[in-house]
Protein backbone atom coordinates (compact mmCIF):
# COMPACT_ATOMS: atom_id res chain seq x y z
CA UNK A 1 0.00 0.00 0.00
CA UNK A 2 0.99 3.39 -0.81
CA UNK A 3 -0.10 6.81 0.72
CA UNK A 4 -0.53 9.84 -1.89
CA UNK A 5 0.41 13.29 -0.93
CA UNK A 6 -0.46 16.03 -3.79
CA UNK A 7 1.37 18.80 -2.24
CA UNK A 8 4.22 19.11 0.49
CA UNK A 9 1.80 20.36 2.75
CA UNK A 10 -0.22 17.31 2.60
CA UNK A 11 2.96 14.92 3.48
CA UNK A 12 3.73 17.44 6.20
CA UNK A 13 0.40 17.39 8.01
CA UNK A 14 0.68 12.93 7.26
CA UNK A 15 3.88 13.33 8.94
CA UNK A 16 2.78 15.91 12.46
CA UNK A 17 -0.57 13.25 12.27
CA UNK A 18 1.62 10.10 12.92
CA UNK A 19 3.12 11.84 15.61
CA UNK A 20 -0.01 12.94 17.34
CA UNK A 21 -1.22 9.77 16.75
CA UNK A 22 1.67 7.43 17.88
CA UNK A 23 2.59 9.46 20.86
CA UNK A 24 -1.77 9.65 22.04
CA UNK A 25 -1.96 5.76 21.37
CA UNK A 26 1.29 5.65 23.93
CA UNK A 27 3.98 4.19 21.84
CA UNK A 28 7.18 4.72 24.17
CA UNK A 29 9.77 3.37 22.06
CA UNK A 30 9.57 3.04 18.54
CA UNK A 31 12.66 2.27 15.54
CA UNK A 32 11.48 3.34 12.48
CA UNK A 33 13.15 3.50 8.93
CA UNK A 34 12.89 5.99 6.43
CA UNK A 35 13.60 4.62 2.99
CA UNK A 36 14.23 6.41 -0.03
CA UNK A 37 16.23 8.22 -2.73
CA UNK A 38 18.22 11.33 -2.29
CA UNK A 39 16.10 14.44 -1.65
CA UNK A 40 12.64 12.40 -1.67
CA UNK A 41 11.40 14.05 1.68
CA UNK A 42 13.02 12.10 4.66
CA UNK A 43 14.09 14.77 7.03
CA UNK A 44 11.06 16.77 5.60
CA UNK A 45 8.52 13.91 7.59
CA UNK A 46 10.86 13.99 10.51
CA UNK A 47 11.03 18.01 10.82
CA UNK A 48 6.72 17.71 10.39
CA UNK A 49 6.70 14.94 12.60
CA UNK A 50 8.81 16.88 15.12
CA UNK A 51 6.70 19.74 14.36
CA UNK A 52 3.34 17.28 15.54
CA UNK A 53 5.22 16.49 18.88
CA UNK A 54 5.40 20.16 19.71
CA UNK A 55 8.93 21.06 18.99
CA UNK A 56 9.47 24.40 17.65
CA UNK A 57 12.93 24.79 17.20
CA UNK A 58 15.01 24.24 14.49
CA UNK A 59 15.44 20.95 12.83
CA UNK A 60 18.78 20.58 10.97
CA UNK A 61 19.95 17.24 8.53
CA UNK A 62 21.73 14.95 10.62
CA UNK A 63 23.65 14.37 7.39
CA UNK A 64 26.92 15.42 8.50
CA UNK A 65 26.38 14.80 12.34
CA UNK A 66 24.85 11.84 12.06
CA UNK A 67 22.47 12.32 14.69
CA UNK A 68 20.41 15.09 16.37
CA UNK A 69 17.83 14.18 18.88
CA UNK A 70 15.46 16.02 20.54
CA UNK A 71 13.61 16.17 24.27
CA UNK A 72 9.74 16.57 23.71
CA UNK A 73 7.65 16.01 27.25
CA UNK A 74 9.48 12.86 27.89
CA UNK A 75 9.82 11.65 25.10
CA UNK A 76 13.46 11.41 22.99
CA UNK A 77 13.35 11.46 19.23
CA UNK A 78 16.80 10.40 17.85
CA UNK A 79 16.53 11.33 14.17
CA UNK A 80 19.68 9.42 12.84
CA UNK A 81 21.12 9.66 8.97
CA UNK A 82 23.32 6.43 8.32
CA UNK A 83 23.95 7.70 4.56
CA UNK A 84 27.37 8.42 5.36
CA UNK A 85 28.77 5.61 7.22
CA UNK A 86 31.75 3.73 5.49
CA UNK A 87 30.80 0.43 6.98
CA UNK A 88 27.98 -0.68 9.22
CA UNK A 89 29.66 -1.46 12.41
CA UNK A 90 30.27 2.49 12.40
CA UNK A 91 26.65 2.35 14.16
CA UNK A 92 27.87 1.09 17.64
CA UNK A 93 29.62 4.60 17.71
CA UNK A 94 26.36 6.37 17.41
CA UNK A 95 25.19 4.90 21.18
CA UNK A 96 22.51 3.57 19.90
CA UNK A 97 21.93 1.03 22.93
CA UNK A 98 22.34 3.47 25.03
CA UNK A 99 19.29 5.52 23.04
CA UNK A 100 16.92 2.14 23.39
CA UNK A 101 17.68 1.89 27.33
CA UNK A 102 16.07 5.44 27.70
CA UNK A 103 12.01 4.60 28.75
CA UNK A 104 10.56 6.56 26.33
CA UNK A 105 12.81 7.12 22.84
CA UNK A 106 11.67 6.96 19.02
CA UNK A 107 14.29 6.43 16.96
CA UNK A 108 14.41 7.43 13.40
CA UNK A 109 16.65 6.13 10.37
CA UNK A 110 17.12 7.84 7.15
CA UNK A 111 18.93 5.47 5.08
CA UNK A 112 18.41 2.34 7.58
CA UNK A 113 19.55 -0.78 5.43
CA UNK A 114 23.45 1.36 6.01
CA UNK A 115 23.24 0.00 9.47
CA UNK A 116 23.61 -3.98 8.76
CA UNK A 117 22.27 -5.39 11.98
CA UNK A 118 20.78 -2.26 12.76
CA UNK A 119 17.87 -2.76 10.36
CA UNK A 120 16.50 -6.04 12.16
CA UNK A 121 15.92 -3.74 14.99
CA UNK A 122 13.10 -1.68 12.94
CA UNK A 123 9.53 -1.93 14.03
CA UNK A 124 8.37 0.37 11.37
CA UNK A 125 9.91 1.13 7.54
CA UNK A 126 8.31 4.13 5.66
CA UNK A 127 9.43 4.14 1.96
CA UNK A 128 9.28 7.50 1.07
CA UNK A 129 9.23 8.69 -2.62
CA UNK A 130 8.56 11.63 -4.77
CA UNK A 131 7.28 12.27 -8.57
CA UNK A 132 9.26 14.75 -10.81
CA UNK A 133 5.92 16.93 -9.62
CA UNK A 134 6.92 16.90 -6.24
CA UNK A 135 3.71 14.51 -5.31
CA UNK A 136 5.08 12.57 -2.42
CA UNK A 137 4.20 8.90 -1.02
CA UNK A 138 4.54 7.02 1.57
CA UNK A 139 4.52 3.05 1.77
CA UNK A 140 4.17 2.05 5.04
CA UNK A 141 5.45 -1.77 6.23
CA UNK A 142 4.95 -2.63 10.00
CA UNK A 143 7.74 -5.08 10.70
CA UNK A 144 6.56 -5.90 14.52
CA UNK A 145 4.25 -5.48 17.00
CA UNK A 146 4.67 -2.30 18.02
CA UNK A 147 4.91 -0.97 13.86
CA UNK A 148 1.70 -2.63 13.39
CA UNK A 149 -0.04 -0.72 16.84
CA UNK A 150 1.89 2.68 15.68
CA UNK A 151 0.20 1.95 11.79
CA UNK A 152 -3.03 1.03 13.52
CA UNK A 153 -2.92 4.10 15.62
CA UNK A 154 -1.59 6.40 12.25
CA UNK A 155 -3.87 5.03 9.60
CA UNK A 156 -6.76 3.30 11.44
CA UNK A 157 -7.54 -0.59 12.04
CA UNK A 158 -8.97 -1.24 8.54
CA UNK A 159 -5.44 -0.42 7.40
CA UNK A 160 -4.55 -3.78 5.29
CA UNK A 161 -1.38 -4.85 5.92
CA UNK A 162 0.89 -8.11 7.49
CA UNK A 163 3.56 -8.98 9.31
Amino acid sequence: MSLGFDSEAAFCRAAAGAAVSWRGAGIPRLVAGLAGELGVGKTTFVRALLSGLGHAGRVPSPTYTLLEHYEIGGLTVVHLDLYRLAEPREIEFLGLRDWLALPEVWLLAEWPARGGAFADALDLELGIGADADERRSISPRALTEVGRKALDAWLGTDFKYSL
